[in-house]
């Protein structure tokens, strides 16, 4: 589960940080309190200090997929600090090393990291000075003149790190009331311009009409993202097109366009209504399961179309009891026709009754299948 190792992200910005100085200023550069720093190596360098992390203020409430809790989002600060020879900070040729590591900090700017720990942070991580004042120094090196050192302050941020909480899903409300008696009809609306698109929510072979002003026989063509679709049928004030089952395009939110062409052979659009298309889910299979202290692990496979592809954020939610009790990050297929959710020792389940929701790029399937945990 790539986004678990996120949990190692504070120790990866530092080693990347570090890393990139040593090989850009040819100089030994530690991870260490300063005044350890100075007690060890009796050669030139620069040590890098964590000496704060701070919750980012922008991003704290914003999660990386709809009914999910918010990851954490730290901002980390740095000091940097040059010794010499004869572990002193406070000469020129320490001034020389500490120029040397500014220059080097002010080059980079970016970090796009690629270890495990940090390949999925959503943004680049930027490095940003700090002001750096007496006050900043005499706090972090305790005040008194043997440790007082001359430092640069930097900021590392956004730095994303996902706990293992289980998201808030549920399966979708089908009905409202015993299905084949349903009380109330709700039928999805999006709004004037293209007024509606119905229906709002739908898969793969689903025929849609896209219903407003000036739309007739004259508009030919239906765009579902980048996908362009031919008008099948039109009549004053609607249009229609069938989704194909193809892997053109990948399940979520999709902007949905109609479009005439002009006598100059340009097309014109019209304004976009949003629709949503959803993985279809059609079966689940059990493949052997292993017993680890009375929970057990193992694999599901699920088959179905616009199961996601290798581009796709895909999750599988074992549902039980009112409550997700295990959330998956699984990958995507070119075919999009099926899907391999691993539960490992780690994260075994206790046996039982569950239920499969699957997520693509925030659409959620409509069948979630039921599935019989045991041996």
């Amino acid at each position: 589960m790539p986004l678990a190792a996120s949990q190692e992200a504070i120790g990866a910005v530092s080693e990347a940080l570090r890393s990139q100085l040593s090989l850009r200023t040819a100089l030994l550069v530690t991870v260490s309190r300063p005044d350890l720093a100075a007690t060890s190596d009796e050669e030139p360098k620069l040590n890098l200090f964590l000496y704060q992390a701070d919750f980012d203020a922008y991003l704290k409430n914003h999660p990386l997929d709809a009914g999910q809790p918010a990851p954490l989002w730290l901002t980390l600060r740095y000091l940097l600090t040059a010794y010499d020879q004869g572990h002193d900070s406070d000469s020129i040729a320490a001034h020389r090393l500490l120029a040397r590591g500014m220059a080097c900090l002010r080059e980079l700017n970016f970090l796009r990291p690629t270890v495990p720990a940090l390949a999925d942070n959503p943004e680049p991580l930027k490095l940003t000075f700090d002001p750096c004042d007496v006050d900043l120094l005499s706090k972090i090196m305790q005040g008194t003149d043997e440790k007082y050192r001359l430092s640069v302050a930097f900021q590392v941020r956004p730095v994303l790190i996902v706990p293992d909480v289980p998201p808030a899903y549920a399966p979708p409300v089908l009905t409202v009331g015993p299905a084949g008696a349903e009380g109330v009809t709700v039928l999805p609306t999006l709004g004037p311009w293209l007024d509606e698109v119905v229906p709002a929510r739908f898969e793969a072979g689903t025929l849609i009409e896209l219903r407003g002003a000036g739309v007739d026989g004259s508009i030919e063509q239906v765009n579902v993202g980048p996908l362009a679709l031919p008008v099948i049928a039109a009549r004053e004030g609607a249009v229609q097109a069938r989704i194909p089952a193809t892997p053109a395009l990948s399940p979520g939110f999709h902007p949905v366009t109609v479009a005439r062409r002009l006598p100059s052979g340009r097309w014109m659009g019209s304004n976009p209504q949003f629709a949503t298309l959803l993985p279809t889910v059609v079966s689940a299979g059990l493949g052997a399961l292993t017993d680890s202290a009375g929970k057990l692990s193992g694999d599901v496979s699920i088959a179905g179309q616009r199961l996601g592809g290798p581009d796709d954020s895909v999750f599988v939610a074992f549902y039980r009891d009112g409550v997700v009790a295990l959330n998956l990050e699984a990958a995507g297929t070119l075919s999009q026709t099926s899907l391999l959710a691993s539960v490992d020792t780690a994260h075994a389940l206790a046996p039982g009754e569950y239920y499969l929701i699957v997520r693509v790029n925030g659409a959620q399937a409509t069948l979630t299948p039921r599935v019989e945990w045991q041996l």
